[in-house]
């Protein structure tokens, strides 16, 4: 250790003096801060509590002088708002005016503490509260005297809307004002309302004529309507009243009173939907054309309303985003389909209101004989199969009688073959509908005709021929009609069925009930006639009555009436079959009544015998030809025999009768020859045996 010492390069000696000054000197030190801790403990903690206790007390009454001095500001501040205003509303600076009054309600409901606890805080809104609702009032006077709208009537009735308009320089910040106040958007949607309920709609109902007076400051506007009945304005005229009403009110009213914000741009804002559909539905909507040659050259009208929309659009009234006046060319296949839809119902239905008694001939007397043709193919199997079809389908299906119709049958179909074309050149939608249509028309003529015209067919024959006729020619034409429908579309696919030979029988049905009917009330009036008379009750009576004979003329005359007005107009052999029937039943009749009587005296007899010769002397000319009533009239033969039994004596009774070969036995059963024996002739041995031979 020693020699690591002696070599070390510290002197050690030297180190240890030095440690031991510097342990005296940090001797003395702990003693002097021992003393300074003292002192501090005793003298300079006093003094510090002394201070705080100042500041503690400083610091309070400046907080009380510094609330103080806010409220004190706040009043001022207040007071300067107030005189703010007032400056303001001298100089007509509305707008400032009304941004003063907000900032002076929003500063009052800001401001420091303890100034909401004054009672000038209360004050001080109320009076900020009064000075805004009577600014408002103010605008709202000054907007009322900017813009003035009301409607009338004029010395010729008519109804006038007005508009006046007046500018100045403060009318700007007078909107600015109102837009501030959260007023402007009521006043304007007041006003856009009344554009468009008194004036924009009127436009497209009625008769309008629009004017305007205009000088530096005012601008005035009137529309003056007139309400005619039936009146529908042309879309030229509405686009035109339209465009002039806003060419006289842009004058006034499309300044900009904040940036790209006009007057009219908000109406528009208010009304432009609104106006678009209504201006579509009454107006755009009804030029939709009902027929393919003008719907091809629709695209006219479409420029004339896409040149309207660019109108608008450049007066703001329509906003560049806004709906379109040509948004219902979405739908233009339904829309035509409708509308031709409807065209052609109303027009068929005013064709089936017309009266029936206009009448035309058509049909063919003879049905041509095609066999020739047939005869020239030189091909067996074709010669087969157009023989197969002659016996399967009938050429009297493809061919109509020789009768007469109304012309407006007539009419009507053409307008169902007019239909027909124009549906094939059209898209599937609106050929569908058309289809539809023409079917709408056949069951529309079902309701309209015998509704519209039931007086005449329940008491006018000549009606019920026409009618029937009627029916069964369109009936005639549904039954091929279809066909010739798909024939016309020329190969293109469908997926619906056309036909309408369902409808065949219930035109057929319409026709027949009508002629059922008639023939009916002619059978009443004739079994009346009979049944009035003497005919009706021949006991007891030695001779008839004049009222026996007058009835059989009487019924003889309304046959007469029918043959002339039905001769011509039904078909012959429909015309045939009538009259024989009707003539059936009154021989019938007339046959009837002598078979059941108990007794018949030999005037009475006389007086029968004179009457049904009249008869037979007059029913042949009710025909076509005279000998139809041997061919028809079934009782015809028998009723000759009535004629006979009524003067013949029982010698010639028993002639005819010929041991049961003869007329008698032919068309008279045995109890009514028995009977009318009985009837006339007395109780003698020759009539007991030639009773007897009756059997």
């Amino acid at each position: 250790m020693k020699t690591f010492l002696n070599n070390n390069d510290f002197d050690i000696s030297v180190v240890l003096k030095e440690s031991n000054e510097l342990c005296v000197e940090s001797q003395q030190l702990i003693k002097e801060m021992k003393s300074c801790k003292q002192e501090i403990e005793e003298v300079t903690m006093d003094e510090i509590r002394t201070s705080i206790e100042s500041h503690d007390l400083i610091t309070k009454e400046l907080e009380s002088v510094n609330f103080a001095y806010k409220i004190v500001s706040d009043i001022i501040d207040c007071g300067k708002y107030v005189k703010e205003f007032e400056e303001r509303k001298k100089d007509q600076s509305y707008s400032r005016a009304v941004d003063v009054v907000y900032d002076f309600l929003s500063y009052v409901d800001n401001t420091s503490e303890g100034f909401n606890h004054l009672e000038i805080y209360s004050n001080a809104k109320v009076t900020g509260q009064l000075i805004l609702e009577g600014l408002m009032h103010e605008l709202l006077i000054k907007w009322h005297k900017m813009v003035k709208y009301e409607t009338g009537l004029d010395v010729t009735n008519r109804t006038v809307a007005t508009i006046s308009v007046s500018q100045s320089l403060c009318s700007i910040d007078l909107l600015n004002a109102l837009d501030r106040c959260k007023k402007l958007e009521e006043k304007v949607k007041e006003l856009a309302q009344f554009i468009l309920k008194e004036i924009l709609i009127p436009f497209m109902h009625h008769l309008c004529v629009t004017d305007s007076n205009s000088d530096e400051k005012l601008s005035l506007v009137g529309v003056f309507i007139e309400q005619k009945p039936n009146y529908k304005p042309t879309y030229e005229e509405v686009i035109r009243n339209i465009r002039l009403f806003f060419h006289y009110l842009r004058e006034k009213l499309n300044f900009e009173f904040k940036r790209s914000v006009t007057i009219i741009s908000l109406i528009g804002q208010q009304i432009c939907e609104e106006f678009c559909e209504m201006i579509i539905k009454n107006v755009f909507i009804h030029t939709v054309p009902n027929n393919i040659t003008d719907l091809q050259s629709y695209n006219l009208v479409t420029s004339d309303i896409q040149d309207f929309q660019v109108y608008l659009r450049s007066v703001y009234f329509l906003p560049e985003n806004g709906p379109s006046l040509l948004s219902y060319m979405d739908n233009i296949d339904f829309l035509f389909a409708d509308k031709s839809s409807q065209y052609f119902l109303e027009t068929a239905r005013g064709i089936m209101v017309k009266d029936l008694s206009i009448s035309m001939s058509i049909g063919v007397e003879k049905i041509p004989n095609n066999n020739g043709q047939m005869k020239m193919t030189n091909n067996d199997d074709v010669a087969e199969a157009f023989s197969i079809l002659d016996k399967t389908i009938p050429q009297s299906l493809f061919y109509f009688p020789r009768c007469m119709i109304s012309k407006t049958t007539q009419e009507l179909l053409d307008l169902v073959y007019g239909l027909m074309e124009q549906a094939v050149q059209c898209t599937d939608v609106v050929c569908r509908k058309l289809y539809n249509t023409s079917r709408l028309i056949f069951e529309l003529y079902d309701a309209v005709v015998p509704y519209h015209h039931e007086n005449f067919l329940l008491t006018i024959p000549q009606y019920v021929a026409l009618f029937h006729n009627n029916c069964l020619y369109l009936a005639h034409n549904l039954q091929t009609l279809g066909d010739k429908w798909v024939n016309l579309m020329e190969g293109r696919q469908v997926n619906y069925a056309i036909n309408f030979v369902d409808l065949v029988q219930k035109m057929r049905e319409l026709g027949y009930k009508y002629l059922t009917m008639q023939m009916q009330q002619q059978r009443k009036q004739i079994l009346d006639n009979i049944r009035t008379s003497d005919l009706n009750c021949m006991v007891g009576k030695d001779a008839l009555g004049e009222n026996a004979e007058a009835a059989v003329r009487q019924c003889l005359r309304q046959l007469q009436l029918l043959k002339n007005v039905w001769i011509g107009v039904f078909p012959a052999n429909v015309f045939t079959r009538l009259m024989a029937t009707l003539v059936n039943m009154f021989m019938d009749e007339l046959i009837h009544r002598v078979c059941t009587v108990e007794d018949i005296p030999v005037e009475m007899a006389t007086q029968l015998t004179d009457m049904y010769n009249l008869v037979v002397l007059k029913v042949p000319h009710l025909f076509h030809k005279t000998a139809d009533v041997e061919k028809h009239v079934k009782p015809w033969p028998k009723f000759k025999e009535v004629i006979f039994v009524l003067g013949a004596s029982l010698r010639d009774l028993d002639s005819h009768w010929n041991d049961g070969s003869g007329p008698l036995a032919i068309y008279f059963s045995t109890e009514e020859l028995r009977s009318l024996i009985k009837a006339l002739f007395q109780n003698t041995q020759y009539r007991a045996n030639f009773l007897l031979k009756i059997k």
